[in-house]
Formats: C-alpha cells, sequence, structure tokens
C-alpha cells in the first residue's frame, strides 16, 4: 500500500503547496488553557532546574508575577509550530524557528493560536538535493485577545529516497561514552546555575560574558517521548486508521510487518529514521529550541523577560548524543525605555559540532536608568489593527 504513494518533489505538487500561503490552517493544539498541571509538565518536559517554571510557591510567593509562569516555550504546547501542509509524501524536517513574547504566560490563562503559511520556496541541499523550504507565522493570544507571542517557523520538505541515496549523515555511528567523559556530563548537571529570585541587572552585564553553561543529555527514548507528549496530538487507534485513509502519505509501512506506523517513530527506531536519510533515532528539532530557552531563562533571573529568540538547527541530535549549551552577551542597549541584551547562543554535541546556533534578546531590570520594566508590552502591528 504505502509503495503506490508518489514520494517525487513535483513543480505540480509544489505548486498545490503554494496555493494555501496566507490562508488560515487547521491545527490541532495539545492545549488550549495554560493549566499549573500543563505548566508544571511542559518544565518537566525539558528539564526544568528553574523554580519560577517548577515550583508553584515560588511563582506565586516569591516573585512580582504572583503566579506560576509558564516557560516562554511553553507556547508550543499551544501551537507547536510544525507547519508542513501539502506535498504528500516528502518528509517533514524543522529547520528552525523565530519566537518573539510580548507579556509572560501565566498559569490560568486561556490561550488560542492561528497559524498561516507565508512562503513556499524551492531549495537545493546536500542532505537531498532538491528540497522546499515552507515559511509560516502563528500568533497567540490570551483569552482577552491580548497578543502573547509570536513564531515564525521554517520547515524543509525533503525527499526520502533522494536522502537515503545521498547518504550525509550515513558514517555516524551511535555515541560510546567512556569514563571521563560521562563524568563530565554528571559534573554539568551539577554545576547547573540558576540566577532565580537575585535579580540580574542591566548594569551588571558586558559584552563577552559568558552564560553558564546548561547540558541535556544523554538523548533517551524517555526524554523524546516526554517532550513529544506536551507539544503534540497523535492519532491514536481509529483516530490514526482514519487520517491514514485520509492521508495515506502520511504513515509509514513496515514493510517485514506489512504494518502501517507513524512517522514518530523516527524518534525511537533507527529503521524509521534511515527511511528518510538519518542514521538513527533522534529528536523532533524544536527541543533544541527549548533547551537553549532554558540555558536563557536560567541566566537572567526571575525579574527579566525573554522577548526573542531566534534558532537555526544545523545537524540532527541522535539518539545518545548530549547537547552542550553555550551563550555569550553579543550587545547591551537601551531600546525604547527598555534594558536589552543581546546574546548569541549555540548548542554543540558531545563530538564538538554545532547543532544549532541562534539570538536571543532579554529584557532586563536597571539601578540607575529610569527604563521600563520587563513585563506587559502592547506590539506596535497590534496597535494598528486596534
Amino acid at each position: 500500500m504505502g509503495e503506490t504513494i508518489n514520494r517525487d518533489l513535483t513543480a505540480a505538487a509544489i505548486d498545490d503547496a503554494r496555493e494555501l500561503i496566507g490562508m488560515p490552517l487547521r491545527r490541532r493544539p495539545q492545549y488550549t488553557s495554560a493549566s499549573t498541571e500543563s505548566l508544571l509538565r511542559y518544565a518537566k518536559a525539558v528539564g526544568c532546574r528553574n523554580a519560577i517554571y517548577s515550583d508553584l510557591a515560588h511563582g506565586t510567593l516569591k516573585t512580582p508575577w504572583a503566579a506560576l509562569l509558564g516557560h516562554p516555550t511553553s507556547i508550543f504546547g499551544f501551537d507547536n509550530t510544525i507547519i508542513a501542509p501539502k506535498l504528500p509524501g516528502i518528509h517533514t524536517i524543522y529547520g528552525g524557528v523565530k519566537m518573539e513574547w510580548f507579556r509572560q504566560i501565566r498559569a490560568g490563562d486561556s490561550i488560542s493560536a492561528s497559524a498561516k503559511l507565508t512562503a513556499v520556496t524551492e531549495k537545493v541541499g546536500k542532505f537531498c538535493g532538491p528540497m522546499v523550504l515552507q515559511e509560516s507565522e502563528v500568533e497567540y493570544f490570551d483569552g482577552s485577545g491580548m497578543p502573547v507571542a509570536r513564531a515564525y517557523p521554517r520547515i524543509l520538505r525533503t525527499p526520502r529516497n533522494s536522502a537515503q541515496a545521498a547518504g550525509k549523515y550515513a558514517g555516524i555511528q551511535r555515541h560510546d561514552y567512556v569514563g571521563e567523559q560521562f563524568m563530565a556530563i554528571l559534573d554539568a548537571y551539577r554545576a547547573e546555575k540558576v540566577q532565580g529570585a537575585t535579580p540580574r541587572y542591566f548594569e551588571d552585564i558586558a559584552v563577552g560574558d559568558q552564560l553558564p553553561t546548561v547540558v541535556k543529555g544523554p538523548l533517551t527514548t524517555e526524554d523524546m517521548n516526554l517532550f513529544v507528549g506536551e507539544v503534540h496530538t497523535p492519532y491514536f487507534f481509529k483516530a490514526f486508521v482514519d487520517h491514514m485513509k485520509k492521508h495515506p502519505a502520511d504513515v509509514y509501512w513496515h514493510t517485514d510487518l506489512n504494518m502501517p506506523d507513524t512517522w514518530d517513530a523516527s524518534l525511537q527506531q533507527d529503521a524509521v529514521a534511515r527511511a528518510f536519510g538519518f542514521p538513527l533515532a533522534h529528536d523532533t528539532g524544536i527541543q533544541r529550541v527549548a533547551w537553549l530557552e532554558c540555558m536563557i531563562t536560567n541566566w537572567m533571573g526571575d525579574l527579566a523577560m525573554l522577548t526573542l529568540l531566534d534558532v537555526r538547527l544545523e545537524l540532527p541530535m541522535l539518539h545518545a548524543d548530549t547537547a552542550w549549551l553555550l551563550g555569550e552577551v553579543a550587545a547591551v542597549s537601551i531600546e525604547n525605555g527598555r534594558a536589552v541584551a543581546e546574546l548569541n547562543v549555540r548548542c554543540e554535541n558531545q563530538r564538538g559540532e554545532r547543532i544549532a546556533s541562534g539570538m536571543a534578546k532579554v529584557e532586563l531590570p536597571s539601578r540607575n536608568f529610569a527604563v521600563t520594566q520587563p513585563g506587559l508590552k502592547v506590539p506596535e502591528w497590534f496597535k494598528a489593527n486596534e
């Protein structure tokens, strides 16, 4: 059954995808309410050590927000930004995302999201040759209609047969840790620092300052299952059968068993991952975006606010890989009455390879400047539409 599906990237299929540009898209959110339980589960799913997101008493009683806060990237639970319409039989790879936040996410918030495709661009790369980049926009609003965040995901659509033939990652083996290397990971976990209730003031930072390193991994199937369960609504049982009948190209067929499976099986099974050009099971991509956010929010302290994060995913993170999250202060400035630190961030694996990189902006409190304190900000585009 699966062998009859057209898996070629044709001009007609690309034109068909472009017809959706600008149109509202149907989405399947995992959550519509930022309940205390869902925010705490998300914090657990990203390995959070920061009390403002993981301790109800701390957020409610010990911070000016007077509530448990949600990780900025917890908006993935309201729309995971994986937007890849049309192009049946063509694989989906998360390439990166730019995210903006206009207010904190607080326990009890109702959050809705709307999404649209903004561009479909033909590309060529070493992974599979011809491919397509789909760019989109997701807007998040609270229950009163005020903007919470915006995201601009970048999704690569890659023909599976071409990726297998190219074999870009074919030589990669699952990592075998030696004693000292694994001890360094344990030491990094023990040394993780969270600024927390001690304010990090604008005057206390300088260009070149290093953010405390954060480690995540080695990546296990449990790590991936826990995270995916918080940001993705899979199809189960009859719903999966109905989805398979409607979208047969959105199903992986185990040829040795003659049975269908979800392509999410690539997060656990090497054979499925190899079917579209990867050597081993691997992470979702957005997991690393969330981890970089963890490093930033650990550093900035309870009184600050992350307002921008733009991440490009460069290499896959494979099962058993370890992510070392690194960053430094790239610039400091006063922007429109707000004290802002611009950061360069990156993620490296245990092989020393850079697997993600990007930049971020954080609004900080100030001792000396009469700045607007981090918090609610109504963006200009929203004011213009009121």
